[in-house]
């Protein structure tokens, strides 16, 4: 296996946050690769991972991306809220439950703090 692309072309957000340009989305009802999210990461540059809670591969993703070598500085990692997370409360806590089974300790967010 080649070593790890570390180059990624990125785009201004409007608040001047830079986000990867490639990025690759993961799905549910089997729409998950661990090969194939292995190999966007080490071989293809993906550093802007799209997933959600609703998907079921959370835990998958942490291992693909531990395993990968990407530190994690490197990437932008995106989830979702659903209908019943939506309030201060409920939004904060399935951020905090999703960061956990990403194996990460933030999200990315288009505020200019975290």
């Amino acid at each position: 296996m080649n070593s790890i692309v570390t180059t990624c072309p990125k785009v201004s957000l409007s608040n001047g946050l830079q986000i990867p340009i490639l990025g690759l989305g993961t799905s549910h009802d089997g729409g998950y690769s661990h090969d194939a999210m292995l190999y966007a990461l080490r071989e293809c540059g993906v550093r802007h991972i799209d997933t959600a809670k609703r998907y079921g591969c959370e835990e998958q993703l942490s291992i693909a991306v531990q395993e990968s070598g990407v530190p994690r500085q490197d990437l932008w990692l995106t989830t979702k809220l659903w209908p019943g997370e939506y309030g201060y409360t409920a939004s904060k806590k399935a951020c905090r439950d999703s960061c956990s089974r990403l194996g990460v300790e933030y999200l990315e967010t288009t505020s200019t703090t975290r």
